[in-house]
């Protein structure tokens, strides 16, 4: 075995173990600069917040000490405050993305289940973020703003409302045509278990995207503590502040294709 080899398969039985460990972590695989995603070709995903069927894809993790915190809110405590963990895939139509958080409390205080215009981002939700065209604008988020038509901001709260007001496709929350998606809160070891899993389709980052394509993406879970306003905002990929909105520090996806 190569001395190269020896350091890799070191680095990946350090990862493992981490994985092991971690209360809010899996298997990572590795890239150059921690940006970037392989989406695999996967028929058959079923949005049922059990995430069996994505067995075999590699999810990543985000925690307190390696995602982002937008400057417009506070630090959490620790993971056991917030982490979470996050994978995606892709088919012929749509991108799904799977989603399962810590959070050591759950509010709801602002939003109500079937409100498909909610301000999500004051409870405790995820934000989905698409750059369909892949061209890291600095300013993606404006009334009129051309980027709305190939991605924008796609959001979940635990207890089912959503919005998709900041992109080209708001109130189309739950149509099959656009995303769709579910939330289900579980009880783990004495811990607060989040679980989203949501469907995009190529529609909503405009129409042109199929597998082969890289599109810029990131993700951020908002936590609220004590009712009110959000209290953290926790990125996989961003530029702090207005994570939400300067698409040049979100990550990329490449849609791997069908082998």
């Amino acid at each position: 075995m190569s001395i190269y080899m020896k350091q890799f398969a070191g680095l990946m039985l350090l990862v493992l173990i981490h994985a092991v460990l971690s209360g809010c972590s899996t298997l990572l695989r590795p890239d150059e600069n921690g940006a970037l995603i392989v989406a695999p070709y996967r028929n058959g995903i079923v949005l049922d917040g059990k995430l069996n069927d994505w067995k075999g894809i590699g999810f990543y993790e985000v925690t307190p000490e390696n995602g982002v915190f937008d400057l417009e809110d506070t630090r959490a405590n620790g993971p056991d405050d917030l982490c979470y963990k996050f994978a995606l895939c892709h088919d012929e139509q749509a991108l799904y993305v799977a989603v399962e958080v810590i959070d050591d409390k759950i509010i709801t205080d602002n939003t109500e289940k079937g409100d498909t215009n909610a301000q999500v981002w004051k409870d405790d939700a995820i934000e989905i973020f698409i750059d369909g065209n892949h061209n890291h604008s600095p300013n993606a988020r404006y009334k009129g703003c051309p980027e709305l038509k190939t991605g924008g901001e796609f959001s979940l709260a635990i207890n089912g409302a959503a919005t998709s007001f900041w992109s080209g496709w708001p109130d189309s929350f739950g149509k099959s045509a656009y995303w769709e998606g579910i939330a289900v809160a579980l009880k783990e070891n004495d811990r607060n278990v989040l679980r989203y899993e949501c469907r995009l389709t190529w529609k909503v980052m405009g129409g042109n995207i199929k597998p082969g394509d890289t599109i810029g993406f990131t993700i951020g879970v908002q936590d609220d503590d004590d009712g009110g306003e959000r209290d953290h905002a926790l990125y996989w990929k961003a530029v702090s502040p207005l994570c939400w909105k300067n698409e040049g520090g979100w990550g990329d996806a490449l849609l791997e294709r069908k082998k």
